[in-house]
């Protein structure tokens, strides 16, 4: 059911490299493949230059041919200011989704949909947890009294968060879920 293919990365010779994963996609045939990590690829082969795009743009086209969902792992140093999703990749454009996970001031896993294509996001973070053998879950919107939910604070990914007084955030009160929000319309 799962099949896990490891090239050290000091080692990766980039055509051999991107037939190999070639090879396994056409014999395995797998519904969603998981490239753990970009930040890896872009180590050894460099993220300023033609060769690491082409390799990418070669895998997502790879995928999509085949109908694989595939996940992207990346590692971005530069949160701080969000001025690039993809950092020194510069190649948000050639996927579908982008989601950011980070961990907030608050000692929680906070999950953004920061590009969704051809749908309309609201770039809100919410809270998420992942618990050993089960997976990541969203929590649900009533938080116990000890932690205040997400919708209390503001610029949560800029990693400087803002409480909010409950009126602004549309908390009824302390101990109540927030109202769920409506998406923008243009």
């Amino acid at each position: 059911m799962v099949r896990l293919y490891y090239d050290p990365p000091q080692e990766i010779e980039v055509d051999q490299h991107f037939h190999k994963i070639e090879q396994i996609v056409e014999e395995f045939q797998p519904k969603r493949v998981v490239l753990d990590s970009l930040s890896t690829y872009g180590s050894n082969m460099g993220t300023t230059g033609r060769v690491f795009r082409d390799f990418f743009h070669a895998l997502v086209a790879l995928m999509k041919e085949h109908q694989v969902a595939a996940v992207y792992n990346h590692e971005n140093p530069e949160m701080l200011g969000m001025s690039s999703m993809m950092g020194d990749f510069a190649m948000s454009s050639l996927v579908d989704n982008i989601l950011l996970m980070n961990w907030v001031e608050l000692f929680r896993l906070g999950l953004t949909v920061a590009k969704m294509r051809s749908n309309p996001t609201d770039r809100v973070t919410h809270e998420c947890e992942v618990i050993d053998g089960h997976g990541m879950r969203l929590l649900p919107r009533k938080i116990p009294s000890h932690a205040l939910p997400f919708s209390r604070f503001s610029s949560l990914i800029s990693r400087s968060p803002e409480r909010r007084s409950a009126k602004l955030s549309g908390d009824r009160d302390a101990g109540a879920a927030s109202p769920r929000r409506q998406p923008r319309k243009k």
